[in-house]
């Protein structure tokens, strides 16, 4: 073993955890009625466990999009109140009990959620489900809820508000994601706690990606998401709006469309704020693009490696360079100063135990002077489809942050 290799193959010492960031706040057990206050809606994003060997601060990294998303629609005339578990601030609201309770689910937190949607129904509320995993499991999240919302819920929320109010709320609504995305409003972000987050500035610019990975939620069966973008002087105005030096866009992939991207760097350039994305690493074609994206303030970017394996990532059908061109594509990321955060899957068909090593090995070719963060887990079937998908439905099972080692010169340069 050469020295380099020795931070590597070292057992990791386990991290102590706080109970409060491992367990969910208890769910008070009250005998006496509270009262059910009209129009008032309250949005919740449910606990879910934190690793330190995972994504350990992405919780505080930028708010629930979808909710706030959800807020800008909500008529006039109702309450609105946003309550993330995940910010450690005890159990949410219970006094008055909302009208409406929405929920956002997820698999990873699908049991919190059902949870919190049992004890508020229990006390009155109507509780509408929504979110991925709902979409992929509706059967399992109906018992939970008086009504799901299956699809773009910045479309449904206010039907679903208005019928409540004319008492005839339905089981279930849907919509899709065809609608012209630059109709949608701003995230309504005035009822965030914005001291919580890193920043609140969370942005979407595109929906839908290219690619269609045998592992992605993209691919889940009956979802159809096709490649939507948004006015790139809308975007700059809603960064510039929110009075944050920093934004996450959380976009799918917002480089597949390559010219879009360029126009979007144009307008963002002048803000002389930085911002982080995921792209695939196709975006690296185009070393003329990257410069951009440097120069209109990219810090970092995301990127789904997934696998050192060509065989393992032509089964997942993803587009993309061969491995052994990762290493030059993450140096040209780092000689413009953007920081890459890589991810790896593994539990590929391809995958055996000498390969369970490689992500690790393959760092060191890939980001060299890098400092790496690493964590796994493993890939299973998604409980209600039975194909074979990770953990999560958007799943990252090994990350890997890889610092440039030398700095570019930043944005407006």
């Amino acid at each position: 073993m050469t020295a380099h290799e020795a931070p590597f193959l070292q057992p990791v010492k386990r991290r102590w955890l706080p109970a409060e960031m491992t367990t969910a706040p208890t769910l008070p057990d009250i005998v006496d009625a509270i009262p059910i206050e009209p129009r008032y809606a309250l949005l919740l994003n449910p606990f879910y466990r934190k690793d330190p060997s995972a994504s350990f601060g992405k919780h505080v990294l930028t708010p629930s999009l979808a909710l706030t998303s959800f807020a800008a629609t909500t008529p006039d005339h109702w309450q609105i109140r946003y309550w993330d578990e995940n910010l450690l601030d005890g159990p949410p609201p219970l006094n008055p009990i909302p009208q409406v309770v929405g929920i956002t689910v997820h698999l990873t937190f699908a049991t919190r959620a059902y949870e919190l949607a049992d004890w508020y129904r229990s006390r009155g509320a109507k509780v509408i489900l929504g979110g991925l995993h709902v979409l992929s499991c509706p059967e399992e999240c109906a018992p939970h809820a008086d009504s799901l919302a299956l699809g773009d819920g910045v479309q449904l929320w206010p039907r679903i508000l208005n019928d409540i109010e004319r008492g005839c709320l339905q089981s279930r609504y849907a919509a899709t994601y065809e609608n012209d995305y630059s109709d949608d409003p701003p995230p309504r972000r005035s009822i965030l706690p914005r001291h919580s987050f890193l920043t609140t500035t969370s942005l979407i610019a595109t929906r839908g990606c290219h690619n269609r990975c045998g592992f992605c939620y993209l691919a889940t069966e009956g979802l159809r998401m096709p490649y939507r973008m948004r006015d790139p002087k809308l975007v700059a105005e809603e960064f510039e709006a929110d009075k944050q030096s920093y934004a996450v866009f959380i976009d799918n992939n917002l480089g597949s469309r390559r010219d879009y991207l360029r126009a979007l760097c144009q307008a963002l350039r002048p803000l002389n704020k930085i911002w982080s994305a995921a792209v695939s690493i196709d975006a690296t074609d185009d070393p003329g693009l990257i410069r951009e994206m440097a120069t209109a303030g990219c810090s970092g970017v995301f990127v789904g490696f997934e696998s050192l394996s060509d065989d393992n990532l032509a089964d997942a059908r993803k587009k993309t360079p061969k491995t052994s061109d990762y290493a030059r594509r993450v140096r040209l990321l780092h000689d413009h100063g953007i920081q890459v955060n890589g991810s790896f899957v593994l539990g590929f068909d391809h995958d055996r135990k000498p390969f369970l090593l490689a992500p690790r090995n393959g760092l060191k070719r890939t980001a060299s002077n890098a400092r790496p963060f690493t964590s796994s887990h493993r890939t299973q079937p998604h409980p209600c489809s039975g194909k074979w998908k990770p953990k999560d439905v958007c799943c990252t099972v090994i990350g890997v942050c890889t610092i440039p080692p030398t700095p570019f010169s930043g944005p407006g340069t």
